[in-house]
């Protein structure tokens, strides 16, 4: 296994009195896609929302247990959880670009936290974070547009923009092609393979074809429990438990 990026331990979530999470330890390696699938419901997306503290907007929500970044706690008294979801950015699975030009979609959050000044260097860091996200040639002829006026796919592209801009070490992605067609699906596929050499990247999906295809590792949830987790090949040629098997093959879910 490689280094870790992100790490969990022992980590369980109540909404209420509901336990949403029932105790998971898995470990996120650096620079790799994990795919976490399972049925609506399992916990996928709430573990998700949990490695860049979104649950927290949630009142009734409690959790216990550590998520490590790099080895430091996450939900660490002293955390600045602005700062954090600098370092862990979020691209959501409907595309919500700002009401801004193409370009203040991707200036807004560097300029916020300093990163470039107005100018060149701001200039420079959109063009980056925009080829990065394999969208320059479609806008560089149009920046000052509204980012609400490009299609699903290109504002879907535009978000992962965004969030790379600021530079982040792990990017989640939550059912991020879900809202898309075939082709703009494949377009973010192609991304994301492009983007794991520099980022890590956690992502829900419900499409397995998706999972097999993009991720070096799966992690499949039940009912709120980590049923099992490993590379992607094993998970979905021999995986280790029944319920994993009936689940992938499509007997239940």
């Amino acid at each position: 296994m490689d280094t870790p990026k992100v790490s969990i331990h022992d980590l369980k979530l109540w909404y209420g009195e509901s336990e949403a999470l029932h105790g998971i330890n898995v470990a996120f390696s650096e620079k790799k896609v994990t795919a976490l699938i399972g049925p609506s419901g399992c916990g996928k997306s709430t573990l998700l929302r949990c490695l860049n503290r979104m649950n927290d907007r949630i009142p009734e929500c409690h959790i216990e247990g550590k998520v490590l970044l790099d080895g430091d706690d996450i939900y660490a008294p002293e955390v600045d959880v602005v700062q954090l979801r600098t370092h862990i950015g979020m691209v959501f699975q409907k595309p919500n670009p700002f009401p801004k030009s193409i370009y203040e979609n991707v200036a807004y959050a560097p300029r916020i936290h300093g990163l470039a000044k107005n100018g060149p260097d701001m200039d420079e860091l959109v063009e980056t974070a925009l080829r990065k996200a394999s969208i320059w040639k479609e806008v560089k002829d149009k920046l000052q547009s509204p980012g609400t006026a490009l299609s699903g796919g290109q504002q879907q592209r535009l978000c992962i923009a965004r969030t790379i801009a600021v530079k982040p070490n792990v990017i989640l992605m939550d059912e991020p092609c879900s809202a898309l067609d075939p082709i703009a699906t494949a377009k973010i596929e192609e991304l994301m393979d492009e983007l794991k050499q520099e980022f890590t990247i956690i992502m829900v999906t419900h499409s397995m074809q998706q999972a097999a295809r993009i991720s070096d590792h799966t992690a499949f949830f039940y009912m709120g429990n980590l049923i099992e987790f490993g590379e992607t090949g094993t998970i979905f040629t021999q995986p280790e438990k029944q319920q994993t098997e009936d689940y992938i093959t499509g007997r239940f879910g």
